[in-house]
C-alpha cells in the first residue's frame, strides 16, 4: 500500500498546468479498460513518452474501473505526471484483472472522484475542436458522453479508436470476427460510428499480427526507467508469454499515420459487434487495413526503450 498526501494549495497548483498545448502538441483525453490485457499499459507508456501528445486526463471502463483507475493512476505517478486527472467510468460485469494489485490500496493526485463522462465533458467543453478521444476499451464511455449532451460530439476533433476487423481475426486468422471491444457494447458502438465524430479506426486487420517478442521484451523490461519498471510487473502480474500490442498501434496513429495504410470507409455496427463495410454510403471512419509489423516495432521501440 502507498499513500501519498499533498496540501490542497499543491493539488489546486498541479490543477493549474498544462492549461493550454504548446505549439505542435496534440491534446488527447485517454479511455481505457487498462488492467485485463497488459497491452492498454503499452499503449499509456508510449503515451507517456511522446512529447507530441498532451495528455489531459485518463477515464476508465468496463468491470471494476475504480481498480482500474488506480491502476492509471499509480503508472502516472511513477512517471512523474501527478497533474494528469484519473476519473472511473460506471462498473460493469467483472472481469480478471490481476494487473491491478499493484496499486491495490494506491491514493494519491491522480486519481479523482469525478465520474468519467463529467470529466470528458469538463475538458472538451474547455477546449472545444482540439481535443482527440483516444478509445481503447469497450465505447461505453464515450456512448454515454454523447448521451449525456448530443452537441459534444462536434466539439470532439477526433476519436481515434482500437476495435473492430474488416478481414482479419485474432492471431493469423483471416475470418473477421466480432472483436473485444465492440462486442463487449455492440449498441454503444452503434452510437459512436452514427454520431459524425471524426474516426480513426485501428482494427484487428492492423493490430492481430503485433506480437511483442523477447527481444523486444529484454530491451524495454531491461531500460529500467519507471515506465518501463510498471511494464515489466504488470507483464509478469499478467501472467502469458507473449503480448499482442492491440492498443499502442492506435496511439501511434495519432503521431505517424505512415504507419498504416489507411482508406475512408463506411462502417456499421450490427448487433453482435461485427463491423460491416456499407457499399455506397458516405464513409464516417478512416480504417487502417495494412501494416508492417516491424516498422511499427521501430517506432515503439525507439520511442519506449531507445
Amino acid at each position: 500500500m502507498r499513500r501519498i498526501t499533498m496540501s490542497v494549495a499543491a493539488i489546486a497548483f498541479l490543477a493549474t498546468m498544462s492549461i493550454a498545448a504548446p505549439p505542435g502538441k496534440t491534446p488527447i483525453l485517454l479511455d481505457t479498460d487498462i488492467g485485463t490485457d497488459v497491452d492498454d499499459a503499452f499503449a499509456l507508456a508510449l503515451i507517456l513518452h511522446r512529447p507530441e501528445l498532451e495528455l489531459l486526463g485518463i477515464t476508465t471502463v468496463s468491470g471494476d474501473t475504480q481498480a482500474r483507475a488506480r491502476l492509471a493512476a499509480k503508472m502516472l505517478w511513477e512517471a512523474g505526471r501527478p497533474n494528469v486527472p484519473v476519473a472511473a467510468g460506471e462498473p460493469g460485469p467483472s472481469q480478471p484483472m490481476d494487473q491491478t494489485r499493484w496499486a491495490d490500496g494506491f491514493t494519491g493526485p491522480p486519481l479523482t472522484s469525478e465520474k468519467a463522462v463529467d470529466l470528458m465533458k469538463r475538458e472538451i467543453e474547455r477546449r472545444p475542436g482540439e481535443i482527440t478521444l483516444v478509445a481503447i476499451g469497450e465505447l461505453t464511455n464515450v456512448a454515454a458522453l454523447l448521451k449525456r449532451d448530443p452537441s459534444l460530439g462536434k466539439k470532439i476533433k477526433r476519436l481515434v479508436l482500437m476495435g473492430g476487423a474488416i478481414a482479419h481475426s485474432y492471431g493469423k486468422d483471416l475470418q473477421p470476427v466480432a472483436e473485444w471491444n465492440i462486442k463487449s457494447n455492440p449498441a454503444a458502438a452503434q452510437a459512436v460510428f452514427a454520431s459524425g465524430i471524426p474516426i480513426l479506426m485501428a482494427p484487428l486487420d492492423v493490430t492481430a499480427m503485433l506480437q511483442l517478442d523477447a527481444a523486444a521484451r529484454h530491451g524495454i523490461f531491461t531500460r529500467l526507467t519507471p515506465t518501463t519498471n510498471a511494464l515489466t510487473l504488470l507483464y509478469h502480474l499478467w501472467n502469458q508469454e507473449t503480448p499482442t500490442l492491440f492498443d499502442p498501434m492506435a496511439v501511434a496513429l495519432i503521431i505517424d499515420p505512415s504507419l498504416c495504410e489507411l482508406k475512408e470507409l463506411a462502417i456499421e455496427v450490427d448487433a453482435q459487434g461485427f463491423t460491416r463495410v456499407v457499399e455506397g454510403k458516405a464513409a464516417n471512419a478512416t480504417v487502417a487495413l495494412h501494416t508492417d509489423p516491424k516498422s511499427f516495432f521501430e517506432f515503439y521501440l525507439r520511442r519506449v526503450a531507445p
